[in-house]
């Protein structure tokens, strides 16, 4: 009797931690007017989710909202304070943006690893840091 009990309750807490990992996840939804690389892919203008994966909270998927567009990221978490509203965070090298990482609404914010054509422009200027407001 005493070994059913201890199954359950072992039970109980692998489904309350499975149940809480899933309500960690974090989704981001914002538009950009202009063409940017996010990692190494270059993505067009237009709206776009930011999700953290469910099986490795350290990746992260984004896609257009046409389903045309997407490619996995490498996030992690950043030490940066947010100012209390989801703000997606890009640097801007001459005319073209980087995806950088995401300030959230919760005090945290996520760095995504940027690509090498970022390190390539990074050489040339000095990044003019912007955001575009999540939802």
């Amino acid at each position: 009797m005493k070994k059913i009990g201890v199954l359950v309750g072992l039970t109980a807490m692998m489904v309350l931690s499975g149940g809480l990992r899933a309500s960690a996840q974090t989704s981001f939804s914002f538009h950009m007017s202009s063409s940017f690389y996010a990692g190494s892919a270059k993505m067009p203008a237009g709206t776009y989710t930011l999700r953290q994966n469910d099986e490795d909270g350290s990746l992260y998927s984004l896609q257009n909202s046409a389903g045309t567009h997407s490619v996995i990221l490498e996030g992690r978490q950043s030490s940066k304070a947010s100012k209390g509203k989801p703000e997606i965070l890009f640097n801007r090298y001459g005319t073209t943006d980087y995806l950088e990482g995401v300030e959230t609404s919760t005090g945290n914010s996520i760095d995504i690893s940027g690509g090498a054509a970022e390190k390539l422009a990074a050489k040339k200027a000095t990044a003019q840091p912007h955001t575009v407001p999540a939802a």
